[in-house]
């Protein structure tokens, strides 16, 4: 990728995706137990995000996601 993502607005579009507020969500901030989804629901998560930035990532990297700081990096990274 050649832009960087920004964090501000990665975070806005998780909080779209989850009706979390933006406030609410940090680096730290566990896709489970904080944001209350499964793991289909980080699927769908993903999906959303990979359309909204236009990337692709590699579905065996999707397993070392727990929190949206580990999206966030992976994103970045492609």
């Amino acid at each position: 990728m050649n832009n960087k993502i920004e964090w501000s607005d990665f975070v806005q579009k998780v909080s779209e995706y989850t009706g979390i507020e933006v406030s609410e969500i940090n680096e730290g901030t566990n896709i489970y137990s904080d944001l209350g989804m499964d793991s289909l629901g980080l699927f769908s998560l993903g999906m959303f995000l990979i359309k909204e930035y236009g990337i692709k990532i590699p579905l065996s990297s999707v397993a070392t996601i727990e929190a949206v700081g580990d999206i966030y990096k992976l994103m970045n990274e492609q």
